[in-house]
Formats: C-alpha cells, sequence, structure tokens
C-alpha cells in the first residue's frame, strides 16, 4: 500500500488511462508512504488489474453487456440474463479507487464488468490506489469514492477530514496467516516478524488481531513489508520475514513457495472490517443522485456475488481482473463467497470498525466508537 518515489502510487486499472498524479496534498501524504515503506525495504505499486469491460460475461441476475462489447460465452454454471438495456439517463462519469488486486474487490470490478454501473446510468473508471494514498487522493477528488482500509479512513476523520463510509467490503477477517514451513503454530513466531502492506492498513490490523486473540500482541514483529501483495510474499520466500498476512487467494502463492497457512481469519468469529466504501461528505451533498445509483449498483452486484449459481461466470472474469490462474480465484471465491451470501445488505457492522480502532497507536482513535465513521442510510433507503 505503500508507493515509492518512481510511480505513482495511483495508477489505472481496467481502462488504460493515464495515472494520476499525486501533487499538492497527495504527494505530501505519499511522502509519508514513501518513509513507511522504507522501514520494511523497497516498496512497489502492485500491477493493475487487465481490461476485461469489453469482454463481460451475461450472468444470471446481471445486465447485458453493453451495446459495442462482445459477449464472452456463458460458463455452463451460469445461466444468461435477460437482456436488459442500459440506463437511458446521461452516464455520470465516477473515478472509483481500490487499494489492491484481489477477489475481496470483485464488489467494484465486477459491478463495472458485469454492466450493473452502466444499467445504474454510470460512467465508471477503476483507480488503484495504494493504502496511505488513498484519503489524499479522495481529498484532493482524484477520485470520488475508494475502497479503503476502515483504519485509515478514521484515522483521517478523527484528524478533521469530511470523510463517511457508506458501505461494506466485509466486516470480517478473512485474511490468513502464512508462515515458513518451519513454523508449525503461532506461538513459534514469538521474537520473529510478520509482513504486512503497510502499518495502518487492514494487513497490519489483523496481524494485530491475530496476535491478541493469542496472547502474543508485542511478543512478535509486525513490519511494513513493501505495500503489495507481491513484495510480501517476496518477503517471506527471501526470508525477510518468518509470516505474513494475506488473502486466502494469495495464500496459494505463498503455499507454492512452501509456506503452511497456521490461522485463519474467517475462523475467529470476531468482527473486523476489511475495507469501507468511503466518500467525501460534501460529494454526498453535490451528487446525491449519483452516490444512489452508486450504492444501488453496488448492492445488485453484491446480491449477484452471493448467489452460487453465478460462481463459474464470477470466477471467469476475476481470472482476467486479477490476472491469476483459476486455481488461484476458485480459493479466494470459496471464502469471500460465505461473506457476500451470509450479509444480503453490505452496510457496515460499526463493530467492526470499533475493533479495528482497538489496535489504533492514536489515544483518539481507541476511544472512539464505529457508529462515527459510517453512514448505512442511504443503502438502506434503497431497498
Amino acid at each position: 500500500m505503500s508507493a515509492t518515489g518512481h510511480s505513482s502510487a495511483v495508477s489505472p486499472a481496467m481502462d488504460g488511462r493515464k495515472p494520476v498524479k499525486a501533487t499538492g496534498l497527495v504527494g505530501a501524504w505519499l511522502i509519508a508512504g514513501v518513509l513507511l515503506a522504507a522501514c520494511g525495504g523497497s516498496a512497489s505499486v502492485g500491477q493493475p488489474a487487465s481490461s476485461v469491460a469489453a469482454q463481460s460475461l451475461a450472468p444470471t441476475s446481471a445486465p447485458s453487456a453493453a451495446a459495442g462489447q462482445s459477449a464472452a460465452p456463458v460458463p455452463s454454471a451460469a445461466k444468461p440474463a435477460p437482456s436488459a438495456a442500459t440506463s437511458s439517463a446521461p452516464s455520470a462519469a465516477l473515478k472509483l479507487g481500490f487499494s489492491q488486486v484481489g477477489v475481496g474487490y470483485a464488489p467494484l470490478f465486477i459491478a463495472k464488468d458485469a454492466g450493473f454501473f452502466s444499467k445504474n446510468g454510470l460512467n465508471v473508471t477503476l483507480q488503484q490506489v495504494n493504502g496511505p494514498a488513498a484519503v489524499p487522493a479522495l481529498l484532493a477528488d482524484e477520485v470520488q469514492v475508494d475502497g479503503l482500509g476502515a483504519n485509515e479512513l478514521s484515522r483521517a476523520v478523527l484528524a478533521g477530514a469530511p470523510l463517511i463510509a457508506l458501505a461494506t467490503l466485509g466486516d470480517v477477517p478473512v485474511f490468513m496467516l502464512y508462515a515458513d514451513k518451519k513454523y508449525k503454530t503461532i506461538q513459534d513466531l514469538v521474537g520473529q516478524s510478520i509482513g504486512v502492506t503497510a502499518l495502518g492498513s487492514s494487513t497490519d490490523v489483523t496481524a494485530r488481531l491475530f496476535l491478541d486473540h493469542y496472547g502474543l500482541l508485542g511478543k512478535v514483529n509486525i513490519v511494513p513489508a513493501g505495500g503489495t501483495t507481491q513484495t510480501v510474499l517476496a518477503a517471506l520466500t527471501q526470508g525477510v520475514v518468518a509470516a505474513v498476512i494475506v488473502s486466502p487467494d494469495a495464500g496459494v502463492q505463498a503455499a507454492k513457495a512452501g509456506a503452511v497457512p497456521i490461522v485463519e481469519g474467517l475462523k475467529l468469529g470476531v468482527p473486523l472490517n476489511f475495507s469501507v466504501i468511503a466518500v467525501k461528505t460534501t460529494y454526498i451533498k453535490d451528487h446525491p443522485d449519483t452516490i444512489k445509483a452508486f450504492l444501488k449498483a453496488y448492492q445488485q452486484n453484491w446480491t449477484y456475488l452471493g448467489d452460487p449459481a453465478n460462481k463459474a461466470a464470477v470466477v471467469d472474469l476475476l481470472v482476467r481482473d486479477v490476472q491469476a490462474p483459476a486455481e488461484t480465484i476458485e480459493v479466494g471465491y470459496a471464502s469471500w463467497s460465505q461473506v457476500w451470501s451470509g450479509q444480503k445488505i453490505p452496510t457496515i457492522n460499526p463493530e467492526g470498525i470499533t475493533n479495528t480502532l482497538k489496535f489504533a497507536d492514536d489515544a483518539k482513535a481507541k476511544t472512539a466508537k464505529g457508529e462515527q465513521f459510517i453512514d448505512n442510510s442511504i443503502l438502506q433507503s434503497i431497498q
């Protein structure tokens, strides 16, 4: 989630556009990201997801491919949906940020690929915005909506940033702890280091949750390892760290490198926010119809993702989005489908954010409540 001085922390994805330049406020925040990355070695920006909008499937309950796009063959497990015309209203342009390329961001990727955004009159551009740059990118209007960690959001809001979270990407710790095969349990990591994308990121908070759960907080080091999933995995395979926090799909790569899973977050039963959909409060005021259209599309896609009948279509699209083998995507889907199907409306669980704040370094954050940073009312109003 950190950026280097050699590449922008905001990069295009799925649309072929040039990266957004980090200037002014964004540039100032990125300096902090560079310093943070320096603590854990070289940082780099993750590879953007490939463009798949022109190859959209025609999945169950999803809109048909937009005019001028060629639809790929529908997998046998996915039934084609009735043809659905796109919105007759003028398209509202919207830049949507996300931090990492992975299955957990399917609520954003598939909403574009399968046409949910266009059906609701939105012309959405996806931009990869690595963690420390997410808040300044929102404040500078380089993106209007961003899927970022609750820890980053709450820290900014407590510092006075006019931001609010409107929906969740997940309120359970879907991440896993993978370690070098010589470590059999999390207790074996005492005195060793766990690699995370960046301090203050969702992976950092998850590491603290795991260690706290097992009474090891303060006994195992947590270090930033370059800013992306790939640099974190590289730190593990090169022996820089003894273990890493990664998503289930990235865990497939870790396992192929010889690492073993020693903690699975989903099995802990503790609410913990993965990421939220955040916007500026002023943007909601100035563009209420755009926000409602976005949340309507987001809800439609969330429902679609949670339907097991659509698995083949979702996996096929994510193989192209994430640029990973189907076996890797299948593992990620197996975990995340439990989140999408288990929660019918993607409202934010405030307890998941409160648990995130428990591990914050800021004294104000430790006493804050999750309700201070969220507004579920707009999403609830469109049901």
